[in-house]
């Protein structure tokens, strides 16, 4: 694959997290032991930023960070891979922070406060306009202020930019802001909120994937965890089944799957191999403990492809 001159802007969320790996949620009113805790550098924002530098491309964040210790461990973790923190501002308070619950078989519980990323405005956009242009993928999530993420869509999309919209987690949005993407993802139970209709199996997801795109006229894709992921451009309906992989742990898979179809928007790829690609990112990430220092990068996605082609 030959990689063209462009570039990813990440626009979203930074949060610190805590992992707790425990055999099962605790009840109500119950004090229940977790068997470790980890602490690692998240947010659905610098995940994604991270696999899109692990993978190669040359990736800016925009974000903001607390005036804590913890802003500090976001700033350096986006660094160790390369990642321009430019674009990241320090603000008075605490940073965004995450809990994770990881259960045996891989799946998540999680929470977050908004911290420091709410504290984002539209100055912080206007302060990335110098990066946009037809050449740049502008990805954003779910985990700031709606009014930047309306006039983030508004002003990318006028600089030719192609958006990449991860509509996680589930809120409301005028459709108009959706229509002027790319792409718009989201997972299954995003997927439900969005539709209105039950995404239990692989045809209903298909299903109700080519009403909603049709609707917005632009490249839909749902992920359905160990059932794989489904995309639609148009009247084509792209499946891709799930790597049958061991899942340690499932964080930041839907990031990682993310990074990788930038990776593909970016190089020109055809819908079913941009598909693949990004669940190869996803499968190798469930792999490893840690959203961030699990991502692969493009060498070792690659490998795991060829592999599994063979």
């Amino acid at each position: 694959m030959v990689k063209m001159e462009g570039k990813a802007v990440v626009i979203g969320s930074l949060n610190y997290d805590i992992i707790l790996k425990t055999d099962r949620m605790p009840y109500k009113g119950e004090t229940h032991q977790a068997k470790s805790a980890e602490f690692c550098c998240g947010g659905k924002g610098g995940n994604q930023a991270v696999q899109c530098a692990r993978l190669g491309i040359k990736t800016y964040m925009a974000g903001n960070v607390g005036m804590d210790v913890n802003g500090l461990k976001l700033l350096e973790g986006l660094q160790k891979y390369g990642v321009d923190t430019e674009f990241v501002k320090r603000r008075n308070g605490s940073s965004g922070m995450g809990v994770v619950h990881t259960l045996p078989d891989g799946s998540v519980y999680a929470s977050i406060t908004r911290g420091a990323n709410y504290s984002m405005g539209t100055e912080d956009i206007d302060g990335i306009r110098c990066l946009l242009d037809e050449h740049t993928v502008v990805i954003l999530q779910m985990e700031i202020p709606e009014e930047v993420i309306r006039y983030a869509i508004e002003t990318a999309a006028k600089a030719g930019c192609t958006i990449l919209f991860n509509m996680a987690p589930a809120a409301k949005i005028h459709k108009k802001y959706m229509k002027l993407c790319g792409y718009l993802i989201m997972n299954e139970v995003e997927a439900e909120f969005y539709t209105g209709e039950a995404i239990d199996s692989v045809k209903k997801a298909e299903e109700a994937l080519k009403r909603f795109a049709g609707e917005m006229g632009n490249v839909c894709i749902f992920t359905l965890g160990s059932l794989g992921a489904v995309a639609c451009k148009g009247e084509r309906l792209c499946y891709k089944g799930s790597y049958p992989v061991a899942a340690v742990e499932t964080t930041g898979a839907g990031d990682s799957f993310v990074g990788g179809l930038a990776y593909g928007i970016l190089n020109h790829m055809e819908l079913e191999d941009m598909l693949d690609l990004a669940t190869c990112c996803s499968a190798l990430t469930v792999q490893d403990t840690g959203a961030q220092d699990s991502m692969p990068d493009i060498g070792q996605v690659l490998d795991f492809r060829n592999k599994w082609l063979k």
